[in-house]
């Protein structure tokens, strides 16, 4: 009867979390990149170009002419290292301490399934998705993690931008979204399944 109890009340938390609006409302895919489904590392591979070494979690791309930047990264071992756990596509540089291979694949034309990029208004992403889990505010060495060896007393450091948009699902849904907005627009792009 108790476990009964419990369950029941399992099921009422999700229907009341999934009717205030706290399911994963972002987006599901960027570019080749799925969270609602397994991409393998070498599909990826095979799209992006092979790094020299596929021994690696994390992986770095640019664009040929050098203005895009994109992060791959494994899911974790528990999981399954063969799968895509995170990317990050971005205007700016994000390793510092990786390789960067040019990327077969055009890294612009890398968009949500709504179509949005890098470069894309504030108000677009707000259109596609709606109103984020949180809003953050960026603030000196705020967010400079997405950066692979950055390191914080650097001179160097990219305009990460002024704001980030969150989007989140569920406490158990890992689904994640993350926009940097520089001046009302869309400078990086985090899309995670990822522990």
């Amino acid at each position: 009867m108790l476990e009964s109890l419990r369950t029941l009340a399992v099921v009422a938390l999700i229907g009341a979390g999934s009717a205030n609006g706290q399911d994963y409302a972002g987006p599901k895919a960027l570019g080749p990149f799925r969270i609602d489904k397994d991409v393998s590392m070498k599909s990826l591979f095979e799209r992006l170009g092979p790094p020299s070494s596929t021994a690696g979690d994390v992986f770095c791309y640019q664009s040929k002419d050098g203005k895009t930047f994109l992060v791959l990264t494994r899911m974790v071992p528990v999981y399954d290292a063969k799968v895509a756990g995170d990317v990050l596509l971005s205007d700016f540089q994000n390793c510092r301490d990786k390789p960067v291979y040019v990327a077969r694949d055009d890294l612009v034309a890398w968009k949500t399934e709504d179509g949005i990029g890098l470069r894309a208004t504030e108000q677009e992403v707000l259109k596609a998705y709606g109103k984020p889990s949180s809003v953050y505010r960026i603030d000196a060495s705020d967010y400079a993690w997405i950066i692979h060896g950055y390191r914080p007393n650097s001179a160097d450091r990219p305009d990460l931008g002024d704001k980030v948009f969150l989007f989140t699902g569920l406490p158990d849904d890992l689904s994640a979204a993350k926009f940097g907005i520089r001046r009302g627009k869309v400078a990086w792009i985090l899309l995670s399944k990822n522990e």
